[in-house]
């Protein structure tokens, strides 16, 4: 029965089980890993707390099992274990201690009476993994289409669209295939990127990135195939590129329309034949690098307008990912607003600041037009600023004051009536249409920002003839 509940993990996961040794001052763990079966298990030691935490952020999907000592130094064991369980969540924590191991998983602990953690150490974590595996089996049984994560790996977001995202990069795990991500400016298009990475057989091969368009044209070509010594003026030395220097890895072409057309050429060629040379250079080196490209751009039609090639349009659009813009997965914006808060609370040793439900109400109702890199870096204004902790409006960017109807300069909602005036009913006609268009037709978010029940707000609709209004 154990053996299949192994084997049923096994296939849900994709692979075997990881298991994390996070190791103290002493080395207690270094020799753990030679006692764990290969077959059943994938071992990682590591020699402390913080790579351990390393791991589980550039990895945290992937570990099954952490182990750690209660008496661990730096963080200590129970310090560890928080961070851990916040940023795996769903892995299954064994915790040894003097009266011997116990387990933290899905969300109780569990204590193993007198077991030696060497002598039966395979016996335990081959339970655990029979846990999971008929945990997991149930969940996916269980689960329903409409059920959504609310988190993969460094991206966080449980909208339809970004889901849609999700399921793309779970897709791709087991391929080397290229990459287009499509999305606006800010939008986490690197994110995207590194988790394609991170969660790829080439995880433990390099991540290079590069930003097409803050580089000059002429130094480009060098950035991604190196040069020879002499190759021009300040050609000093041999110089590797990314290409070379990722070998095995992934290469992350951010804003590659803004390529020079004559580096497109010299793109699509490596692509196609996996070599290059040297600028300055006739040496051809062979390179297997993974490209994944990312455009805020349209690249059909720069392609239409002659700007970018057709031929490394369609190479490079092999498995194309269009990340949503923030106005279209408002509901992210609570998910992603409490992340940022705590994440630059804990950077600035700051306490969450208490916000006011004018700025609340601002935060969420904001459309974002620079999408998460806007929020986070409003979130890091908020902390800065605001004085005693306390988030008031004035405090917020006035931009965002005045697109949430809320203009901090403003004594009223109405600053000048025509002469002729106006009829209360087009007033409220014309605030439940603004306000439906606010929360992209979310009627509960709608009656909630108007201060209303749903039930009165169907019954103004229909009154003003408004009932089709788009609905989520």
């Amino acid at each position: 029965m154990i053996c299949s509940e192994i084997e049923t993990f096994k296939q849900l996961k994709g692979n075997k089980p990881l298991v994390l040794i996070v190791d103290d001052r002493y080395r207690t763990f270094q020799s753990l890993p030679q006692f764990i079966s290969s077959k059943d298990f994938d071992p990682l030691w590591v020699a402390d707390e913080q790579q351990g935490l390393a791991v589980l952020n550039s990895q945290s999907n992937t570990v099954s099992i952490i182990i750690i000592d209660i008496k661990s130094a730096e963080m200590g064991g129970g310090g560890f274990f928080q961070k851990a369980r916040r940023i795996a969540p769903h892995a299954a924590i064994l915790i040894t201690g003097p009266m011997g191991p116990f387990l933290y998983q899905g969300g109780g602990f569990y204590e193993y009476s007198g077991p030696s953690l060497k002598r039966d150490l395979n016996t335990i974590l081959m339970g655990i993994a029979q846990k999971m595996g008929a945990k997991d089996r149930h969940e996916k049984r269980q689960s329903k289409p409409d059920e959504h994560r609310h988190r993969f790996g460094v991206i966080i977001g449980k909208s339809r669209g970004i889901n849609a995202v999700y399921q793309l990069i779970e897709n791709l795990k087991h391929t080397s295939a290229t990459v287009l991500i499509q999305g606006e400016s800010g939008t986490g298009k690197e994110l995207v990127a590194q988790t394609i990475c991170q969660t790829s057989t080439r995880k433990n091969f390099p991540f290079m990135a590069i930003n097409c368009g803050a580089i000059p044209a002429s130094l480009m070509e060098s950035e991604l195939f190196g040069h020879e010594r002499g190759a021009f003026t300040s050609a000093m030395q041999q110089r590797k590129g990314k290409f070379e220097i990722a070998s095995g890895g992934t290469l992350f072409l951010d804003e590659i329309g803004e390529l020079d057309k004559s580096l497109q050429v010299k793109l699509l060629r490596v692509l196609q034949e996996k070599e290059f040379q040297r600028v300055g250079g006739n040496v051809t080196i062979k390179t297997d690098v993974r490209i994944i490209a990312a455009t805020s751009q349209d690249l059909k039609k720069d392609v239409k307008s002659g700007r970018f090639r057709d031929d490394l349009f369609y190479r490079l659009n092999v498995v194309p990912i269009t990340i949503p813009p923030l106005r279209d997965r408002r509901e992210d914006i609570p998910l992603l607003l409490n992340h940022f808060l705590e994440v630059y609370a804990r950077e600035m040793d700051m306490p969450l600041p208490v916000m006011t439900e004018e700025v609340k109400d601002a935060l969420l109702s904001y459309s974002y037009p620079g999408n998460v890199r806007e929020l986070a870096n409003i979130v890091e204004r908020l902390l800065v600023t605001c004085p005693g902790g306390e988030s008031i409006i004035q405090y917020l960017p006035e931009e965002l004051c005045q697109k949430a109807g809320m203009a901090i300069h403003s004594t009223g909602l109405i600053n000048q009536l025509p002469e002729g005036g106006v009829r209360l009913q087009d007033v409220e006609k014309e605030l439940l249409v603004k306000t439906l268009e606010m929360t992209n037709g979310n009627k509960l978010a709608a009656a909630k920002m108007l201060g209303i029940t749903r039930r009165l707000l169907y019954l103004r609709l229909s009154e003003y003839g408004l009932s089709s209004s788009k609905c989520h």
